[in-house]
């Protein structure tokens, strides 16, 4: 009985994981959240653009040919799939992406940046 009752738990457990990463997953997601340095966000939890005793730290890393991310205001991490030196000079500010989202990375056909409470396009090239 007790096998059964833990055997069925870890099942439910299983369906609504795979149900979950399904959801977020697929076309035409809209994400909104800090463009971050995946270099400085991910070993060291580090965001906004000065940090570590520098200032433009994050700008930095992605000139140099880091990857960015975009860190929603609930904590989830997605890397953008573009050319991030082109928008470097953006991390630390808000950003929407909307595009296909897979396996934890969002790759945009749109990118739009908060300024003056309103959303402008970002011009990158995204093909």
């Amino acid at each position: 009985m007790k096998r059964a009752t833990i055997l069925t738990l870890a099942l439910v457990l299983a369906a609504g994981i795979s149900t979950a990463q399904s959801i977020s997953e697929g076309e035409g997601k809209t994400i909104e959240g800090e463009l971050v340095s995946a270099m400085c966000y991910l070993r060291a939890g580090l965001t906004g653009n000065d940090h570590m005793g520098m200032k433009g730290c994050g700008t930095a890393c992605v000139k140099s040919g880091n990857p960015v991310g975009l860190l929603t205001a609930d904590g989830e991490y997605y890397t953008l799939v573009i050319p991030a030196p082109e928008i470097a000079d953006h991390v630390g500010r808000t950003l929407r992406a909307t595009g296909t989202i897979k396996s934890g990375s969002l790759v945009p056909d749109k990118l739009e940046m908060e300024e003056g409470g309103s959303w402008k396009e970002v011009e990158i090239d995204l093909t």
